[in-house]
């Protein structure tokens, strides 16, 4: 049984830009619309590596987008309610900080992961 956290408690440890991307996300999983989050989660994505390879975004302003989603996911959810490929992805986009460094996340993964979820309906 998950605690109940309402998301709304994380917009006062984030920058507001951080939670509002994060939040439509979280609004879905809360809602149960799990396939929604994940299409939701997989656009994002590939939307931030856009940004950062033409060099509109910084990395690591993405990587505290993933980093808010998985503390929101950990503290409220038991498993991977959004799948082990949604997990997986979310834990690569927490090292975008590295980015372009050998510790950084594998991008190419993270296009792959993206654009299945993207296309997915469950």
């Amino acid at each position: 049984m998950r605690p109940t956290i309402p998301f709304k408690e994380y917009e006062k440890g984030t920058t507001r830009d951080v939670y509002l991307v994060v939040e439509p996300i979280a609004l879905k999983i809360e809602a149960d619309q799990i396939g929604d989050a994940r299409r939701m989660l997989g656009r994002l994505t590939l939307w931030f590596l856009d940004q950062i390879e033409s060099g509109k975004l910084e990395p690591w302003k993405a990587r505290s987008s993933y980093f808010l989603l998985y503390i929101y996911l950990t503290d409220n959810y038991l498993g991977d309610v959004l799948g082990e490929d949604a997990q997986e992805l979310i834990y690569e986009g927490t090292l975008l900080h590295e980015y372009g460094t050998e510790l950084g996340p594998d991008i190419d993964l993270m296009r792959k992961i993206a654009a299945q979820l993207k296309g997915k309906e469950g």
